[in-house]
């Protein structure tokens, strides 16, 4: 049996997950992680073989915040490698201090499988290893199929889980979408502040503020949501 007729075959999300472990390991990956984005009501549904450590201190720390990987996969919509997302990175910058951290915890290289859906639903897999020779070469010879397959996968598990509630169009005010447009621009919170003469603080209460209308997991995600819909052009 092929793995698409696998992934059709499946008849509980946990007959996917257990193909999804086999199709990883015999791509010669390490390991796997699925992030699915619930819209309706902000939460994202994981599951995968993640470090528990990792996932504790990614979380404690919101790194979703200043992940160059979670930034990019938002406006991508084809596979990459997480080397491709840090190459335009400064030696010193501080979204380098997620993928240095995630090498204690065995995670030295990877890649994101985007994927996604109408509305505001996004998704995406990942995998990876702790040899990253090992890892570019399963990459480069298995890339394309995998990247088939998780789309199949995706598009099984969504029908095999509840269908999601409505989300209605969010209201922002003003100065919300004046903050979410200049950080799209690349301003930090402390020159926002500056440029529409409020604080540092009134500024991240703002873009806090449009995130949890938006149900939005960041600021970035947040700044990609309100331009896809159409409430801020950046």
């Amino acid at each position: 049996m092929d793995i698409l007729t696998a992934v059709e075959a499946a008849s509980t999300p946990a007959d996917l997950q257990a193909l999804m472990e086999n199709v990883v390991q015999d791509f010669g990956f390490g390991g796997y992680a699925y992030h699915k984005y619930n819209p309706a009501d902000g939460d994202i549904e994981y599951f995968g073989q993640w470090p528990d450590e990792w996932l504790k201190r990614y979380d404690e720390n919101h790194y979703v915040d200043i992940d160059p990987v979670a930034e990019r996969l938002l406006r991508s919509v084809t596979p990459f490698t997480w080397r491709e997302a840090l190459l335009d990175r400064p030696v010193n910058a501080p979204e380098r201090l997620v993928m240095n951290e995630a090498r204690d915890f065995g995670i030295t290289d990877g890649a994101e499988i985007p994927i996604h859906e109408a509305g505001f639903g996004l998704a995406t897999l990942s995998v990876f290893s702790s040899d990253p020779n090992a890892f570019q070469e399963a990459w480069k010879h298995n890339r394309h199929e995998f990247h088939l397959f998780s789309l199949y996968f995706h598009e099984k598990y969504s029908r095999l889980e509840p269908e999601p509630a409505t989300v209605p169009e969010p209201h922002l005010t003003k100065r919300e979408r004046e903050c979410l447009v200049l950080t799209s621009r690349g301003n930090t919170a402390w020159e926002i502040g500056n440029i529409l003469s409020i604080s540092e603080r009134t500024a991240k209460q703002h873009l806090t503020s449009a995130a949890r209308k938006l149900g939005s997991y960041s600021k970035h995600h947040a700044v990609v949501k309100a331009i896809l819909t159409r409430l801020i052009l950046p």
